[in-house]
């Protein structure tokens, strides 16, 4: 229902970037050839599995073993962001064609827009990609994703993969994918907590890069109150390196996972200077780093270079990309942070999250801008964020349950007080087939609080690929929908009639789905003439919008009216020209201005000047070799644009497009 994906942000290309990053080689590696043997009698079976709780070293263990295999790898590290399937699933393609290239532009089209209601169509087509491929799919951080068809279709691509094609899966949990039945098959390989445990071997390869010379008592000692557990031994790792007296530190700690994470982070924290202390503790906020974004969001300048010391002195940074320009911190070492932040600065959260939220904005990143505005209190500010995107979001990008988390953190009565939020639901409630909560939400509009429209609105779809830009329209726009169900012409025909009053001219798709609907209501009461003209009408916006997917269905109404004409002649070209303008098109293409001066209402594509200098010849009654010799070209050449106008003019012969011509003014 919209236009096509501008040029991304180079922020939101940067930041996918680093979710398809494989980590880096760590110079603290402790290879374990055991588990990477392990992994390799996986590739096999279709699926793997690496299951434990945070800190124990899946996303190491794997992607090293990723790094020294001979298979091409794609790797996606997932977010709770990623519980949208369109989004799920262009993260997944765009991780693929970097493996395999080529996929994403073959396949990417299927995403949409619109977004697809099932995501079977589009796994289907992945498999039919990779079927001449090898391919290792690695989705790190799986426990985040909880959306049920995010899980049925990863499960479609398991059960039916290519044989070259491995999905490995790094988990704190279970994945509802049927474990049991492709244990019971053979078709499962499992590294759970137990394998991942580091051997007293490999405890004391990596105490002994930290404290060579600590004797094998303090390292076994170290290696059994640890559990064998990497984040702890890590951890470990760093603070025997400021020990005097090793021994002594070894045997001053036991207890849980907890209290040595506890211990030991405080005790490579209190080693550290005030002012790298205080950097950690404030930009524990954020989800990633980079050395401009944490300058806003603690109000100092030089974070870069406070990046690369924390990394440098091993404080569980992990870099995203290979320039070090992204990081985050480890999940648990995040954590503890974040509550030394509500220890020591309780007064600074706000402010932090604040300053945050107005960076993500300012960079075009809705989805960090709407968290951290959230968190700071500030729900009216997030509310324009959402109003903002909900065109390219919802709309080009298809992304339903993002729009659908991002107002679920919403107040009530922020939403009810928000004419474009009212109807932005009433969009998903009516596409998605809700009616009977569509009246409700537009009466709710016409009843919002006045000031409202005081506010400044620029989607970021741009005007001609929004929705939510002119509210009165598309208010009008949306209660002829609902006419439409009840099979009422009259008021169709009357609401989008309205709606196109309403409408400014550079709003493209608000114009073209009003005369979508006025189609449909001439159709209804029998006008197919005036039905035509209007589907045309409609093709055109849609086109022009990028919309392909939409288009072809507006292609198929005016294939369905001129059948009902009796012209089937016409109806046979109108699917050919369908079907090589939605193949040439290929993918959507960037919107333009507005449509060109010589378009004539009731054709989709203008003539160009040479074809109506034939059509005026064809009217005369001249031969084809006769309009050859006038025009000094050859007879093929005046073949080929008779052709093109029989398919612009949706006729079956000469005589029928020189009527046609006539009807629609081109010519006297």
């Amino acid at each position: 229902m919209a236009e096509p994906l501008a040029a991304a942000p180079p922020e939101r290309d940067v930041l996918l970037a680093t979710k398809l990053h494989m980590p880096a080689a760590r110079p603290e590696l402790v290879p374990r050839p055991r588990l990477a043997e392990r992994l390799d009698e996986g590739l096999g079976l279709g699926l793997i599995l690496v299951c434990a709780p945070a800190g124990y070293g899946k996303t190491v263990l794997l992607a090293d073993w990723a790094r020294n295999g001979q298979r091409p790898v794609a790797w996606l590290s997932l977010d709770a962001a990623d519980n949208d399937p369109g989004r799920f699933w262009r993260h997944v393609v765009a991780a693929l064609d970097g493996a395999c290239p080529g996929i994403g532009e073959r396949v990417g089209p299927l995403l949409g827009p619109p977004a697809p209601t099932s995501f079977q169509g589009l796994v289907t087509a992945l498999i039919n990609e990779l079927a001449s491929d090898e391919a290792v799919l690695v989705l790190d951080d799986y426990h985040v994703i909880s959306a049920q068809q995010v899980h049925e279709s990863l499960a479609f691509l398991v059960e039916h993969r290519p044989a070259g094609t491995t999905v490995v899966l790094a988990s704190r949990s279970d994945p509802p994918l049927g474990l049991a039945r492709r244990r019971a098959r053979g078709q499962l390989t499992e590294i759970r907590e137990a394998e991942l445990r580091f051997t007293p071997a490999e405890a004391a390869a990596l105490l002994q890069r930290a404290a060579a010379g600590l004797p094998d008592a303090s390292m076994a000692a170290l290696a059994a109150r640890t559990e064998g557990w990497a984040a702890g031994l890590q951890l470990a790792a760093l603070s025997l390196r400021g020990q005097d007296d090793a021994a002594a530190f070894v045997a001053a700690f036991t207890g849980s996972h907890r209290y040595v994470l506890d211990y030991l982070a405080e005790e490579v924290l209190e080693r550290q200077d005030t002012q790298l202390r205080t950097f950690l503790r404030e930009t524990s906020v954020l989800e990633r780093l980079s050395g401009p974004l944490c300058d806003a969001v603690t109000g100092r300048e030089g974070s870069q270079a406070l990046l690369g010391q924390a990394e440098r002195a091993g404080l569980f940074l992990i870099p995203l990309d290979e320039v070090r320009g992204w990081w985050r911190y480890h999940h648990l070492f995040a954590g503890l942070l974040r509550a030394r932040l509500q220890e020591k600065q309780p007064g600074r959260v706000t402010q932090l999250h604040r300053n945050a939220a107005a960076w993500y904005e300012e960079h075009g990143l809705a989805d960090d801008a709407i968290g951290h505005a959230v968190a700071a209190s500030e729900t009216a500010w997030a509310a324009r964020i959402i109003e903002q995107h909900f065109d390219m979001v919802y709309n080009i990008r298809g992304e339903a349950a993002t729009i659908h988390r991002w107002l679920s953190v919403l107040p009530d009565e922020v939403i009810r007080s928000r004419p474009r939020l009212l109807l932005a639901q009433a969009i998903m409630a009516a596409t998605s087939g809700h009616l009977h909560v569509v009246e409700p939400l537009l009466d709710a509009v016409e009843c919002a609080p006045p000031g409202w429209s005081d506010e400044p609105f620029e989607p970021t779809a741009g005007a001609a690929a929004s929705f939510l830009i002119n509210v009165p329209a598309l208010t009008t726009l949306l209660r002829g929908y609902l006419a439409q169900f009840r099979d009422d012409a009259e008021a169709t025909a009357a609401f989008a009639a309205q709606a196109l009053a309403e409408s400014k001219p550079e709003e493209r798709l608000l114009s073209a789905t009003a005369h979508g609907f006025l189609a449909v209501a001439e159709w209804l009461r029998g006008r197919l003439t005036e039905a035509e003209r209007a589907i045309v009408s409609s093709v055109t916006g849609w086109r022009e919008a990028g919309h392909l997917t939409t288009t072809a269905w507006r292609w198929y109404e005016l294939v369905l009216i001129r059948r009902a004409q009796g012209r089937l002649d016409a109806a046979v070209l109108t699917c050919q020209r369908a079907l090589d303008s939605l193949v040439t098109s290929g993918r959507p293409l960037p919107a333009a201005g507005p449509g060109p001066d010589n378009a004539v209402p009731g054709i989709i594509d203008p003539l160009t000047s040479r074809e109506l200098e034939v059509l005026t010849m064809l009217a005369a009654g001249r031969s084809n070799q006769a309009i050859a010799g006038e025009l000094v070209v050859t007879l093929d050449t005046v073949k080929k644009h008779v052709g093109h106008l029989l398919g612009k003019l949706g006729a079956a012969n000469r005589t029928e497009a020189v009527a046609r011509a006539r009807e629609l003014s081109l010519i006297p």
